[in-house]
């Protein structure tokens, strides 16, 4: 059995919290110290559902071509990006993206999504939003662009996170003309009358074609997210998450996703978590019963992904006596804000 556990959530606790993830959860820290050296991905939790879904990376991770299928839209052999509606924030020194707006009724949405097609219709860009707080857009010719998703971005600088490429001038400027329709449209007058956030913009994000899947087809265990999203729209199997790691269904490869709590009480639910999943994991892995362990921690804009395998009997035994080291979490997410 091999198996990915994805913590979610996990890498934006703050420090003081990082630093005691050796003491609320001991099996995690252990199994942390086995990879001294982690893939870093800054795309996080977006870059990981594609990857435990077998999709391949295109210039972005094509989220969108998949759960715009899954939206009931037929996708072809176009290219796709997700136009998700957003909020931006203008600073003395800088615009940041603020949020996305998550309350439009599908009457707005529709307002406003015709009014983009009526605007774009000259320049190969159709829009849809088959949900009031999701859109996407379909592009021909494909464009030369690489993006970022709203998760890396969100409450940072914006020019980091703005489309690079051949193609991201153009693209850039009709962001532009996009914030000066939204700004005169007649639903975000009234949207702000009553107090609402206004749409400022759409972000563009997780662009690609219609690419299947590659490698083998893991079931899934999780309650809700993007990976379960992503993982149902290309076929896999997806359950809820079960209680503990006994009660987990047999199978040849599964992806377990669990979320990190950011309330008062996250520590004793991480050590909850350490008890009912990630320990029993160790235990299996050291026993044999799993073949391979990937681990994966995310945050806003990082994930860590730890690859485990089993260690040998004498590493078991210093292991068990050697004493505990501090997590190396504080060192590896510190890194990531020094770069």
């Amino acid at each position: 059995m091999r198996c990915t556990l994805v913590v979610q959530g996990l890498l934006d606790w703050p420090s003081s919290a990082l630093a005691g993830v050796a003491r609320a959860a001991p099996a995690l820290s252990r199994l942390l110290e086995a990879d001294a050296s982690p893939m870093r991905e800054p795309d996080a939790i977006v870059a990981t559902a594609c990857r435990v879904c077998g999709l391949a990376k295109q210039q972005d991770w094509p989220v969108a071509p998949w759960l715009a299928r899954a939206a009931g839209i037929a996708v072809g052999a176009t290219y796709w990006l997700c136009a998700d509606p957003a909020q931006f924030l203008v600073g003395p020194s800088d615009v940041r993206l603020a949020g996305l707006v998550a309350d439009l009724d599908a009457g707005d949405a529709g307002q406003l999504v015709a009014m983009l097609n009526a605007h774009f219709a000259g320049d190969g860009i159709r829009f849809f939003a088959p949900t009031p707080a999701h859109w996407f857009a379909c592009a021909d010719p494909p464009p030369r662009l690489r993006t970022r998703p709203p998760q890396a971005a969100l409450g940072a600088p914006m020019i980091p996170y703005l489309a690079a490429g051949p193609d991201a001038a153009r693209w850039r400027g009709w962001q532009n003309e996009l914030q000066m329709l939204f700004f005169e449209h007649a639903v975000n007058r009234a949207r702000e009358a009553d107090g609402r956030a206004g749409v400022d913009s759409v972000w563009f994000w997780g662009g690609g074609r219609l690419v299947p899947p590659a490698g083998e087809a893991p079931r899934i265990f999780a309650d809700g997210g993007l990976v379960s999203a992503l993982g149902r729209s290309v076929g896999l199997e997806c359950l809820p998450l079960p209680a503990a790691f006994a009660a987990l269904p047999s199978a040849a490869a599964c992806v377990i996703c669990l979320e990190a709590s950011r309330g008062d009480e996250r520590e004793q639910a991480l050590s909850r978590a350490d008890r009912a999943w990630i320990a029993p994991l160790e235990r299996a892995l050291h026993a044999g019963a799993l073949s391979a362990l990937e681990l994966i921690l995310t945050g806003r804009a990082l994930a860590l992904t730890f690859r485990v395998s089993r260690p040998s009997r004498s590493a078991r035994w210093l292991a068990r006596i050697a004493p505990r080291r501090a997590s190396p979490l504080v060192h590896l997410v510190t890194e990531e804000s020094d770069t």
